[in-house]
This record gives structure tokens, sequence and C-alpha cells, in this order.
């Protein structure tokens, strides 16, 4: 017997998408610097069983040098902060990466990132006061508008109920704040 298939319900919400890891790119040259290293080593293995030449060896020299050095403190001070930048390494690798992106409340996944906010938030006010002199800035929390003020009444309110109408459609709404600011003279006259 089969078993029947459930009924498909639709799209479902993805996974929220992370910002990359702080040690992502020390990884990333870590991780260069020890592919030279295993071509160095890989010479080496070379001229040793292949040319029957262990003479001509560059690891030889280095791992005689560390076997009779002395151990003098700039040593133990290069040693510990090496044991401290590892440690650094391991613990930043396990934090959780950075959340950059607002769900927007949809049956589908849909993410946009604060500066997609912004951007929406200044097309809605332009088309709101047919006016190009104006700026945002969001956060994941709160959306700023800065708007030259044209003389018009309750102008702050109007474009605030404008824009949290906007904003709704985001699983999680920002504070919307509106600030207005007095046209400069030099602007008035050009």
């Amino acid at each position: 017997m089969t078993k029947p298939t459930p009924e498909f319900t639709g799209p479902r919400s993805g996974a929220e998408p992370k910002g990359n890891p702080a040690v992502r790119w020390l990884t990333i040259l870590l991780g260069l610097v020890l592919l030279a290293l295993s071509a160095v080593i890989g010479r080496d293995l070379w001229y040793r069983y292949q040319e029957n030449d262990p003479e001509n060896s560059w690891v030889r020299p280095v791992l005689d040098w560390l076997g009779t050095a002395t151990v003098n403190p700039v040593g133990v001070t290069v040693g510990i902060v090496v044991a401290l930048v590892g440690l650094w390494l391991i613990i930043t690798a396990f934090k959780p990466r950075p959340r950059r992106y607002v769900r927007v409340d949809s049956a589908s996944s849909i993410w946009m990132r604060p500066v997609d906010v912004a951007r929406k938030a200044t097309a809605s006010a332009r088309n709101e006061l047919g006016r190009s002199n104006i700026a945002s800035r969001a956060t994941r929390k709160k959306l700023t508008v800065d708007v030259e003020d044209d003389g018009s009444a309750d102008l702050d309110h109007r474009l605030t109920d404008v824009l949290g109408g906007e904003m709704q459609r985001l699983a999680q709404t920002p504070q919307v704040r509106v600030n207005i600011h007095r046209p400069s003279q030099a602007k008035e006259l050009a």
C-alpha cells in the first residue's frame, strides 16, 4: 500500500540570510599560507626522494634552527601572542553571525537589507511630497527620514503615517522618525 501524499500548502519561509563570519578573510588567508607551506614541503620531498639530494632542503635548516634556539623572553612573548590570537580565532568562529536582514511578511521567503528599506522610504516620501531633497537611513529597528520643510502643516505626521503604512509589510515594523530641516538660504537663492 502506498501512503497518500500530503497536500501542497505553498511556499514556506526559508532560513534567515546571515552576514559573513568575522574570521572569514583571516581564515582564507591562513588557508593560503598553509597551501604555500605544503608546496614548500612538497618541494623538499621531491628533492629528497626523486633527486636523491637531501641537502637541498628548505625545511631542514628551519627545523635545525628551531631545535637549537635558546629560549628568551622575546620568543616566549611571541608564543603567548600566537596562542592568544589562536584562542581569539576559536572564540570568534563560534560567535553567531551578524543578522543584517529584515523579513518581509510574506508566504515566501523574502528578506530586505536595511538600505533597501531606506530606499523604499525615500521613494515613498518623494511620491507623497513631490520633492527630491529627501534622505533616509535605516537599521533593522529604526528608520530615520530627513526632509526639508516646505511650510505645509503637519508635514512630519503626514509623512510618518505614509511611511508607517509602507513599512507594515515588514515582519518587524521599524520605528519611524521624521526630521524636518529648514532650507538653507543658499538653496533658496539657487
